[in-house]
């Protein structure tokens, strides 16, 4: 998890760098794909159809 954490923290800072922003946003945040345990504990994959 932390691995996760500090992938999607250094893209973040990278794509404002890049943009000119230089701010790390939650909007930005969300359109960063991690790793896809982590995606899908965020989505609500994890919980059992019924």
């Amino acid at each position: 998890m932390i691995g996760s954490l500090s992938h999607l923290i250094r893209a973040a800072a990278i794509s404002a760098i890049l943009d000119g922003s230089e701010r790390i946003t939650r909007r930005q945040l969300n359109s960063i794909h991690v790793d896809y345990a982590s995606e899908r504990q965020f989505r609500g994959g994890d919980r059992e159809a019924g």
